[in-house]
């Protein structure tokens, strides 16, 4: 049998490629959780999801141009507008957040791809970053993806705003989805990492963006004071849309419309800061990998 035996003295061989510098990585595992999180490069199972929610979101502002184009002598202000629509596609911006940060965090703990990942150039700091752009990413298409695309339809069928009034517009548009994305974003990762998996994950962010809004507004209806209603993380994010649009939602009578506009942007940017801390705190204290 001794016979049969082969060595073969290979050797090590040096990296001969390009060196890239270590932050190189935080947009390479950016990049990888877009993919992995739409679904490209993967099985068809896991495109469909994704793909139904970006129909949700989009499906609005293909009815509202098709509806412009359509009908005869309509007038601007019959058609959506930016901060309505913004509430419209609430349940798919639901959807995506239980969605995108569950499957871009989950599965590496899960799997202890985690401790492969701060074996290299990536500590916890750049790995969460990373993780954070990939997800912040995808968050941006569903909310300012239509905005954008309803904009240039309209501007098209010639119910767009003036050129001296794009460029302020395109600004709302883009504050707007980035305020929103970021606190989608910000409370669905810090629910992902506090457990590793993907399904109770999902629940949790379901939980934590209906729950709180089903709690604090009957507590304000029987005396409590209406800066309660900052806990209604969807309803407040959507009214201070509103308010940068320079818009009125046809329901004045929430709590929320009774706060200054200062207060409403300060309880989005404090939900933000939570949600961003409580991920960071958590991946602070797990195991040591490295």
């Amino acid at each position: 049998m001794t016979a049969d035996a082969r060595l073969f003295d290979l050797g090590y061989r040096a990296y001969e490629g390009a060196r890239e510098r270590p932050a190189r990585a935080i947009l390479t595992l950016a990049v990888f959780t877009v993919r992995r999180v739409l679904g490209l490069g993967r099985g068809a199972r896991h495109k469909v999801l994704p793909a139904i929610t970006l129909a949700i979101a989009f499906l609005p502002a293909l009815t509202s141009v098709a509806f412009s184009v359509i009908a005869d002598n309509i007038a601007t202000g019959d058609l959506i507008t930016y901060g309505d629509y913004m509430f419209i596609i609430g349940s798919a911006l639901a959807l995506f957040a239980a969605l995108i940060a569950p499957e871009a965090l989950c599965p590496d703990r899960r799997t202890g791809m985690l401790g492969l990942y701060l074996a290299g150039p990536l500590d916890r700091n750049r790995y969460l970053l990373a993780k954070g752009l990939g997800v912040l990413a995808v968050m941006l298409l569903i909310t300012v993806g239509p905005l954008l695309f309803m904009l240039a339809a309209f501007v098209i069928a010639g119910h767009g705003p003036s050129v001296g009034e794009t460029p302020l517009l395109l600004l709302r548009i883009a504050a707007t989805g980035l305020v929103t994305a970021l606190l989608y974003a910000s409370l669905s990762m810090a629910v992902s990492s506090l457990t590793t998996r993907r399904a109770a994950a999902a629940v949790g962010v379901v939980l934590l963006l209906l729950v709180p809004a089903s709690v604090v507004r009957p507590a304000i209806d029987a005396g409590a004071p209406n800066v309660l209603d900052l806990l209604s993380f969807p309803f407040v994010v959507f009214d201070l849309s509103y308010r940068i649009f320079g818009e009125q939602p046809d329901d004045n009578t929430a709590p929320v419309r009774e706060l200054a506009t200062w207060v409403v942007a300060g309880g989005v940017a404090a939900a933000i800061v939570a949600g961003a801390l409580v991920c960071w705190f958590r991946y602070r204290r797990m195991e040591a990998f490295r």
